[in-house]
């Protein structure tokens, strides 16, 4: 019916042959990959998406039936147009390298290239909406989002016109309107190329977050101090990969876990870390698992502990499910038992955080953003607070609050996917706020921090002060440390569906200033001068499921907004802990300011698994529910 060139043909014998790959009939199948790739050529021209997938799907059955140096120049043509899957590119790079078919520095770098560009999407979302608002504005940087954006628009309109045009019957077509169509397609791409170089020179702040070029180890290693080692791994389908970095070195290891497996293993490392463990050691089941811990210790640092276990710090690029990992709970020697026999048990565990201090790093991109930028001087005051919001209006006063939720019940709850909330274009507030349970806790822990570190009880903001509303008319400029206590929602992997926020008071009558939830845009365009933000009592990192993003779209736009690091939680706290915790961590910063973030969030965690006047201090749940996001050396 279609004939021979249409590119519906193109997918079927693409899904034909991708069948006989799976049955390991190769040589049914490879005919099948070139005929698709080449009726796509033709139909749709070499730079178009469907043509990127079948060059990848035909190198990566090149690659798995053994022949690597076909592979690799299909590999490396998606490389060019920046449309590589990581779970072709990362496999034949890593083989061309070991089969000396490419230089050992010239295929690491294409392979973190492909990297930082494959996990460059989460945060996309967040850049998007931030774009559409710069774009409602009148200044240079809103008219040269404004002006990409349009061409954006049209280049999508000309490529649906095409691919409506090859399919219809050849008598019926007008090439020389396909061809105009083309030709302009390429102009826009030239232009949108400028643009991107334009903002990158005017506005290099909103260029690193909207379209970060991808750094090389050379531009990594002058980054990195003498102690610093970084990690940076890619999880794709069958296996992961991990590269380290230091100044004196890199090496680049695979990892025997694919997706699937890694988060099957990050799911149950995380059972035992629920508080109410540590309240009740009655039974030994679903107790933390230390053997485990040292078995993602050996598969995800084993690789490279020659080249970072001497450095003091840990620098941790992580992606998919390992954003749901806490590192610093990994053991890097074989317990004496998998679960102690008792709390105290887990004291003497060779605790990664006893090691070293570790922070996260949501990109590459942005140690190279957070060095980059001159510090600008410290806010004057020390602290302003947002905590325990009025979700549900109809309960009115704190105590009505407390007697609703009960003040355990307020952290024993995991975050929420966002898209349970989400009705067509917008959040159907009354089922978010039946759905969030009130906080009352966080009010005490606030007030202990703010106490601690010398706050004014007026930069506090509880209850219904903390909203939007008090949020965005904040000089937040002048503080030096911006602490939100509460719900933390992700936007998951469904596309499209809203982005990660930080769930504030809900009000009355939503408006666009205020409608309760201060999503990651809005983050991005607040004006920060911050050391620290710090997001507690959420699961602000990991969501039901590892490795839904929230991680990244939100750390960014704090980075964007003027943040130099984040604290954030695990798991949902224990609040005397939480507020220890912070509180130890601050005041010892305070004594010793060159320590830095790291040293400082370390020590105060050590500090606590040897406090001896309890046993449950020293089970990780209680003492390890932080980790430092950013910048974690004092600079």
């Amino acid at each position: 019916m279609l004939g021979p060139d249409h590119p519906d043909v193109a997918r079927s014998l693409n899904n034909l042959a991708g069948l006989y790959e799976h049955q390991q009939r190769y040589a049914d199948a490879e005919p099948l990959y070139r005929r698709a790739l080449s009726i796509r050529e033709r139909a749709l021209g070499p730079d178009h998406p469907d043509v990127a997938i079948s060059t990848s799907n035909l190198a990566y059955f090149l690659y798995i039936s053994g022949r690597s140096a076909d592979a690799l120049p299909l590999a490396e043509r998606t490389l060019a147009d920046n449309r590589a899957q990581l779970r072709v590119v990362l496999p034949v790079l890593f083989a061309a390298r070991q089969q000396h078919l490419l230089a050992d520095d010239k295929a690491l770098d294409e392979a973190l290239a492909a990297i930082q560009r494959g996990t460059q999407s989460s945060a996309a979302s967040a850049v998007n909406k931030l774009a559409v608002r710069l774009a409602a504005g009148s200044d240079r940087l809103a008219e040269l989002v404004r002006r990409d954006q349009d061409l954006a628009a049209e280049s999508e309109a000309l490529d649906k016109a095409i691919i409506t045009a090859v399919s219809k019957q050849s008598a019926q077509r007008d090439v020389a309107a396909e061809q105009r169509s083309r030709v302009r397609i390429a102009a826009i791409a030239n232009e949108r190329t400028g643009l991107q170089k334009t903002l990158a020179v005017e506005f290099p702040e909103y260029a690193s977050l909207s379209n970060p070029l991808p750094l090389a180890v050379r531009d990594i290693q002058p980054l990195l101090l003498p102690d610093e080692a970084m990690v940076l791994y890619s999880v794709v389908d069958k296996q992961s990969y991990v590269v380290a970095i230091t100044r004196e070195g890199v090496d680049w290891r695979e990892i025997p876990l694919g997706a699937d497996a890694l988060t099957r293993k990050v799911t149950a490392f995380r059972k035992g870390l629920d508080v109410g463990k540590a309240r009740d050691a009655s039974g030994k089941s679903g107790l933390f698992d230390l053997a485990l811990a040292n078995e993602l210790y050996v598969a995800l640092l084993g690789p490279v502990e020659a080249l970072t276990k001497d450095k003091r710090n840990l620098l941790v690029v992580p992606s998919a499910a390992l954003t749901a990992l806490p590192f610093h709970l990994l053991v890097t020697e074989t317990p004496q038992a998998a679960i102690p026999d008792t709390l105290e048990g887990y004291r003497s565990a060779a605790w990664l955080l006893r090691r070293q201090a570790v922070s996260v790093l949501p990109s590459v991109v942005s140690l190279k953003s957070l060095r980059g930028f001159a510090r600008r001087e410290q806010g004057v005051k020390p602290m302003t607070g947002f905590g325990d919001p009025v979700f549900n209006p109809v309960l009115e006063g704190p105590a009505d609050r407390r007697a609703a939720s009960g003040k355990v019940a307020a952290r024993n709850i995991a975050t929420i996917a966002y898209s349970d909330f989400w009705r067509g274009a917008g959040v159907d507030r009354a089922r978010l706020a039946q759905a969030l349970p009130q906080l009352p806790d966080t009010a005490d822990e606030l007030n202990a921090v703010a106490k601690d570190v010398g706050a004014a009880e007026a930069d506090i903001h509880l209850g219904r002060d903390a909203s939007e509303t008090t949020l965005k008319r904040a000089a937040l400029a002048q503080y030096s440390v911006i602490y939100f206590a509460t719900h933390g929602l992700v936007a998951g992997d469904i596309k499209g569906l809203g982005e990660p926020s930080l769930a504030l008071s809900i009000p009355d009558r939503p408006t666009e200033l205020d409608d309760g939830l201060l999503t990651a845009s809005e983050v991005a365009q607040l004006k920060l001068n911050a050391d620290w933000v710090v997001l507690s009592a959420c699961n602000t990192i990991a969501g039901d499921k590892p490795g839904a993003e929230a991680l990244s779209g939100l750390a960014r736009s704090f980075f964007y907004a003027g943040a130099r690091a984040l604290l954030v939680s695990h798991w949902a706290v224990d609040s005397e802990a939480a507020t220890r915790l912070t509180t130890s961590t601050f005041e010892l910063l305070k004594n010793e300011p060159k320590i830095g973030r790291a040293e400082a969030l370390r020590r105060a965690m050590l500090t606590y698994v040897d406090d001896t006047s309890s046993p449950r201090n020293a089970y990780p749940a209680m003492w390890g529910p932080f980790a430092l996001i950013g910048e974690g050396e004092v600079r």
